[in-house]
C-alpha cells in the first residue's frame, strides 16, 4: 500500500480553509486505498505529538510560541529531529507540501530532498501573507520571497487551488503544472438536505472565517449596524480569532448579532442551512474559500469580494454577487438581496448546482493521486 504524507502548517482541530482541504484530501486518499500521514505543528501544547486517526497518522512538531496564532514557525530542536526521525521509518512514497509561506513547508522540502521522496506543493495564497500592518508585511514580503526561494530548490513540481493562485506562483517565476481544486465532499449536499430551512420571517446574514481584521469581519458588523433598523435581520458571526473578545463586548447589548465562537464543522452546516445570505468580505490571500463551498451546498445567497478563486466559483451573478472591498460596495450588494427574495432563493438554488458539478472531492483526489510520481 502507498504511503502519502502532507505537511501542513495548521491542521485541525485549528480551522480554516487549508486544513480542510487537508483532511478532506486525506481521507479521499484513504477511501483509494492510501495510507496518509500529516506532519502539521503543533500550536497548542495540549495537542497530542503523535495521534492515530482512523484516516491518517498524525505527527505535530514542535513550535515556537511567538506569533503562534498567526504564523507557527517550526522550533528545529532535539524532539523535532527525533519526530522526523519517526516519519522517515513510515517509509513514504510521495509527499504534498501545503502553500509556500509555512515553515512546514520548507521543513517538508528538506525532508523530501534528503529521503529522495516525490514531492508537490499546492499553493492556497493568492497574494503575499498580511497581517494588516504595513511595517510588518514590507519585511514579511521579504521573508516569503526568501522562504520561497529555499522552497524551490527542493520543489520542482507546483499546483494551486484555483487558477488565481496559479496566476500568483507566477510572482514568484513559478509555472504550476495545474489545478486541484479546493471541493467538497458531494455527498454532503443530500446529508444536510433535510435540514435546509431558510426563515422568512428574520432574513439570516452569516460570516463563518477568522476572527482578523483582513477577513472584513469588523467591515460586516459596521455594514449590519448601518442598515439593521430597516430591515428583519439578523447576523451570525462564527470562528475564532484574536477579534473575538472585542466583537463579543462590542456587540453584547444587540441582540440581533450573533457571536457564535468557534463552531464543528456539523455545527456550521447547520447554521449555513437556516442562512438566506453569505458574505465573505476578505482582503485576506484566498486560495478558493471552502465557506462559500459549503454555503453554497447550503443553498445560501453568497456575496463575496473577488479574492484568490472565488470569482472562479461566482462565475456570474446568477450564480453569486461579487462586491467590492469598501464597506459602501458590500452593503449595496447585501441591500440588494435583502429587497429581493426571488433573487435570492435563484442564487441559493444555482450556486448549489455549480459547487455539486465542479468542486467534487472524489474527482479532486483522483486528481492528485494520479498527478503524484510515486517512486
Amino acid at each position: 500500500m502507498k504511503k502519502i504524507a502532507i505537511f501542513s502548517g495548521y491542521y485541525l482541530p485549528h480551522l480554516g480553509g487549508v486544513e480542510r482541504y487537508t483532511y478532506n484530501l486525506a481521507n479521499k486518499m484513504k477511501q483509494m486505498g492510501y495510507d496518509v500521514v500529516i506532519i502539521t505543528l503543533r500550536y497548542d501544547e495540549s495537542l497530542e505529538e503523535i495521534e492515530q486517526e482512523s484516516y491518517a497518522k498524525i505527527y505535530r512538531l514542535p513550535t515556537y510560541s511567538l506569533f503562534v496564532n498567526r504564523y507557527p514557525i517550526v522550533k528545529n530542536n532535539k524532539r523535532c529531529k527525533e519526530l522526523l526521525e519517526l516519519v522517515e521509518k513510515e517509509n513514504i512514497d510521495s509527499i504534498i507540501l501545503q502553500t509556500r509561506f509555512w515553515t512546514s513547508s520548507y521543513i517538508g522540502s528538506k525532508f523530501a530532498a534528503k529521503n529522495n521522496i516525490p514531492v508537490c506543493l499546492i499553493e492556497h495564497g493568492s497574494t503575499h501573507f498580511t497581517v494588516n500592518n504595513k511595517f510588518l508585511d514590507f519585511f514579511g514580503e521579504i521573508y516569503e520571497h526568501q522562504l520561497t526561494n529555499l522552497i524551490k530548490k527542493n520543489v520542482k513540481d507546483f499546483y494551486g487551488v484555483s487558477k488565481k493562485c496559479i496566476e500568483w506562483l507566477k510572482h514568484f517565476n513559478i509555472t504550476a503544472k495545474g489545478v486541484f481544486y479546493n471541493s467538497i465532499n458531494i455527498e454532503e449536499a443530500d446529508l444536510y438536505d433535510d435540514i435546509i430551512e431558510k426563515n422568512s420571517d428574520k432574513i439570516s446574514i452569516t460570516y463563518v472565517g477568522r476572527l482578523i481584521p483582513e477577513k472584513g469581519v469588523l467591515k460586516l458588523i459596521s455594514i449590519f449596524k448601518n442598515i439593521e433598523d430597516k430591515y428583519s435581520i439578523e447576523l451570525n458571526i462564527a470562528g475564532q480569532g484574536p477579534l473575538l473578545e472585542r466583537i463579543k463586548e462590542e456587540n453584547k447589548n444587540d441582540i440581533n448579532v450573533h457571536i457564535l465562537g468557534m463552531l464543528s464543522h456539523d455545527e456550521v452546516m447547520s447554521l449555513l442551512a437556516k442562512t438566506d445570505i453569505f458574505i465573505n468580505p476578505s482582503s485576506f490571500p484566498e486560495g478558493l474559500p471552502t465557506t462559500i463551498l459549503e454555503a453554497g451546498i447550503m443553498q445560501c445567497a453568497v456575496i463575496a469580494t473577488p479574492m484568490g478563486g472565488t470569482t472562479e466559483i461566482l462565475e456570474n451573478d446568477n450564480i453569486g454577487l461579487i462586491c467590492g472591498f469598501e464597506e459602501k460596495e458590500i452593503e449595496e450588494k447585501l441591500v440588494e438581496l435583502l429587497n429581493d427574495s426571488k433573487k435570492r432563493k435563484e442564487l441559493g438554488k444555482n450556486i448549489k448546482k455549480q459547487v455539486i458539478d465542479k468542486f467534487s472531492w472524489d474527482a479532486t483526489a483522483k486528481k492528485v493521486v494520479d498527478t503524484i510520481d510515486f517512486k
